[in-house]
Formats: C-alpha cells, structure tokens, sequence
C-alpha cells in the first residue's frame, strides 16, 4: 500500500509548480504507459493496479527498459481507492508513471543540433495554448513523421498531464524544444541574414523570402494564402509554423515566413435543402448559383489549431508518395 506521504507527494504532480520543483512529470493509462516504456524517457516509478501487473507483456517491458537504462524503476502495486486519489483522471485506468522531466529548452543546444534541426521537417508552434491541441499536435508529429516540434515559449507544457494524454504517449518520441518567440526569430535570421527592423527591445524582422544561407524555408499557416493543394511543399530543410488558436501568427514570427499556405474552405452541395434535414432557411447560410446548382457556403469561419495541422502534415506527406 502507498504511504499517506508517498499519496500526498505523487497526487502534488499534477499541479506544474510541484512538477518544477522536482523535474518530473506524469502519465497515465495502460497505451500511454507501453508508449513511455519504449522511449528513451527515464522511469522513476510505476503504480499500477494488481490486475496490471498481472499481465506478462507489461513486467516484460519493463525489464526490458531497465537492461536497456542500466537502472530499476520503483514498482508499487496500488488499490484502486488508491490509484483514484494520485490519478488526475475522472476514470483512472490502472496504471500512473513518474518520469524524469527531460532538458527541452533551446538555450544551450549544441550548435550540431541546431543545424539538424534547419535540416529536419519541424513543426513551430507559435502561441498554442490549449494542452488538448498541442498534445493532438505531438501525436500527428509522431504520426507523420515530423522530425521535431518546435514551441514559443507561451505553448502549453508538453509535459502537463492533459498535455501528454492527449499525446498517447508521443510526448516521449517526437523532439520538443522551447524558446522565447524572438529566439526563434533570431535563428532564423542567423540562418538567413534577414536585417533587423528597428533597434532595442524585442527583436522583429523585415519580410524575408524565407530561405536561409542552408536552405533553410519558413511556411505558415494563414487563413488568406497559397491553397496548400496546389503548392509544393518542402519535406526536408523547413519549419512550418502554426499560431495561436484565435489570434494566429504572431507578428515577429510571420515576418520571417516566406510562404503562407491557407487551407481553403468547400462549399455544399445543398442537395439535402428541404429534405427534412431541419437546416432550411438561414441555418444553411449563405446561398450562391453554381452552374445551375444551388450551393451552401460554410459556416464555419476557421480550423481548430490541431485539425488545420493535421491538414498540413498530411499534404506534406502525401506528396512523397503522389
């Protein structure tokens, strides 16, 4: 059985200053937790439910992780009642896992690591702060094959619990570096030599063409741009950039885009008008001719942040293979 201590001590992670304070992080459910034992993440401790325990794959995971660590991970097996008072989910599900927080800060990269990463496909996300949308953002990373997501530093924390649900565990495969915006404005004015507009304070930059001197290209996301369907997109060598939820690219950051890509909007058919649907009259929006046919435009005025990167990491892939 867990202390009272040990209780008061894991159910404190879920709150970020206690997370800080001792370099940790936690997650939980039995996919995220097979996800976590594959990665190269440290494992401080595992808690689980006897009926996890019980099941040969999950002690053989584990062994595995420690012969590969040259370290044992604190096994403790918990009751339910107990699991529910550390868990930061309504339903826990069997398992909770402390992990070592990992170094995901850019300040003090190897100057080699820089350079792989103005050669990799990165996401850069400006400003998102849902913890749902980046930890969506994390998982299509890991799905697409993205090589590294890049985060200002007003991003949601990677590693904060809903964060890393909603990665299925990818929070532990796919690279994540944070920066201040105007570091990362400046590293890709290092790279290409973009001239400083203004002086003192926060560094912005002119428009550039947003290639650097290693060929180096630097695309957003806008709701008004290049139809994404009909560009082609770089697969190596490129930083796509993603901004906030409501208030898109940040001004600092857009400058140094060199193409702004836009996911275009599709009308209906409007082949179900007055078919019983219950969307007659205004509910259907704005109406237009169309070779003969009535269309509805769309109502909806823009792309949740995850779904419009979902969109974008797709197309850049698709056109490997197209």
């Amino acid at each position: 059985m867990l202390s009272n201590q040990q209780i008061k001590l894991f159910k404190s992670y879920q709150q970020k200053k206690f997370r800080h304070q001792d370099g940790v992080f936690v997650a939980e459910t039995p996919k995220v937790a097979e996800v976590l034992m594959r990665s190269s993440l440290r494992i401080l401790a595992v808690a689980a439910l006897e009926s996890w325990w019980k099941r040969p794959a999950n002690e053989d995971l584990l062994r595995h992780w420690e012969r590969r660590h040259g370290s044992l991970v604190e096994r403790l097996v918990v009751t339910p009642k107990e699991l529910e008072r550390i868990s930061g989910l309504v339903q826990p599900q069997e398992v909770w896992i402390l992990l070592e927080r990992p170094e995901a800060a850019l300040l003090g990269l190897a100057a080699s690591a820089v350079d792989a990463l103005c050669r990799g496909c990165c996401l850069l996300l400006d400003g998102l702060q849902d913890p749902g949308n980046v930890g969506t953002v994390l998982r299509l990373a890991d799905w697409f094959g993205m090589d590294a997501v890049l985060c200002t530093a007003d991003c949601a924390d990677v590693f904060q619990p809903k964060c890393v649900q909603a990665s299925m565990g990818s929070v532990g495969v796919v690279p994540v570096w944070y920066a201040e915006r105007e570091e990362w404005s400046e590293l890709i004015w290092a790279k290409s030599g973009i001239k400083v507009a203004g002086g003192g304070g926060k560094t912005c930059f002119e428009a550039s063409d947003g290639h650097s001197g290693d060929g180096l290209q630097v695309l957003g996301t806008f709701m008004q741009g290049d139809n994404i369907y009909r560009q082609t997109l770089p697969q190596s060598s490129a930083w796509y950039v993603v901004g906030n939820e409501g208030k898109g690219i940040s001004p600092c950051l857009e400058a140094a885009v060199g193409q702004r890509l836009s996911i275009p909007a599709f009308p209906r058919s409007g082949f179900l008008r007055g078919a019983g649907s219950g969307q007659e009259g205004e509910a259907w929006g704005k109406e237009a001719a169309l070779g003969g046919l009535v269309v509805a435009s769309p109502g909806a005025e823009s792309l949740n942040a995850a779904m419009a990167t979902a969109i974008l990491c797709s197309e850049i892939r698709r056109q490997t293979v197209c």
